[in-house]
């Protein structure tokens, strides 16, 4: 399957799913509304301490006298420290932040974290790698399905390469805020750690993310020389474009139990060998941890401070 073929797929999958996309102007606004938001509330049970949630509560509590917030954005204006949908959102939930900024329920929304010294070095991390981030999803996606449906382990190899060399192009995607936090954290060897968390927010209409996703499979498919494996990867355009726009909260346990994987994989890194299987298991703490590279040491430490884990 040529170049033009693939594309060709990919294009009339994705005209499909654009046609039933509202066509409605957005409804963002510049600054939040005056209007209280829902409050968020977790509904995780953690009556049993032998469950995962409990025990990544009781981690969070024992690390919070190890890390607290010093300063964050509009402070002075009485901006809380770490607002009602900053939490839920880098788990994967936008619907405090979509009735907060009255925000279409069908835009796609998504959240660039990084973490630096200084905060203009933080807030430059997180725009510059916020295709990055986007791209890593995206491969994770792909490449999880790849790794059930292609044939072989040498076909998985191809394709999980290629996907790691495709990037995003974020045309279409508008900035719709950001918030950072000034931190102090201990690490395990005593040592006071003053740094900027910094968090920005983007979002675009159904379409474009379509349009974002054929655009990258099409790329993906262009490095792939095995026609099987084209056809395969181009074949999953619609899965993934749902999947991936698809707002679903991570727990408290699944979202520390990711991190977890991630710090231990930045520490060792998963063998091309093995993450064939780690991508088949279904466990999202070990696809994590499979897509992980060196690249994502800030973006991973961001997350940690945010989690209130060390």
């Amino acid at each position: 399957m040529n170049r033009r073929k693939v594309f060709t797929v990919l294009a009339a999958a994705m005209a499909i799913l654009a046609s039933g996309c509202s066509s409605g102007p957005a409804t963002a606004t510049s600054s939040r509304s005056t209007a209280a938001s829902e409050p968020y509330v977790a509904t995780y049970a953690q009556n049993d301490p032998r469950s995962p949630t409990a025990q990544a509560s009781a981690e969070a509590k024992r690390t919070a006298d190890k890390a607290r917030v010093l300063d964050w954005a509009n402070r002075g204006l009485g901006e809380e420290a770490s607002p009602a949908w900053l939490l839920p959102a880098v788990r994967g939930n936008f619907k405090v932040f979509k009735q907060d900024w009255e925000i279409r329920s069908d835009k796609v929304l998504k959240v660039g974290v990084s973490r630096a010294p200084a905060l203009n070095a933080a807030q430059t991390i997180a725009d510059v790698q916020y295709a990055a981030r986007l791209a890593n999803q995206l491969k994770q996606s792909v490449i999880t399905k790849a790794a059930i449906t292609l044939g072989s382990d040498d076909q998985f190899t191809v394709v999980n390469d290629a996907a790691t060399k495709t990037i995003v192009t974020i045309a279409g995607q508008e900035r719709l805020t950001d918030f950072w936090q000034k931190t102090e954290t201990v690490d395990k060897n005593g040592k006071t750690v003053t740094a900027y968390n910094y968090y920005v927010v983007y979002a675009c209409d159904p379409d474009v993310w379509s349009k974002l996703v054929a655009k990258y499979l099409v790329d993906l498919t262009d490095k792939i020389p095995e026609q099987q494996a084209k056809r395969t990867i181009a074949g999953l355009f619609a899965e993934i474009d749902a999947e991936t726009r698809y707002e679903k909260e991570k727990s408290e346990a699944q979202f520390t139990a990711e991190i977890r994987a991630q710090q231990a994989a930045l520490a060792s890194p998963i063998p091309p060998a093995a993450q064939r299987a780690a991508y088949r298991s279904g466990d999202s703490a070990k696809i994590a941890a499979a897509s992980t590279t060196a690249a994502d040491t800030d973006y991973i430490a961001a997350l940690a401070a945010l989690a209130g884990i060390e």
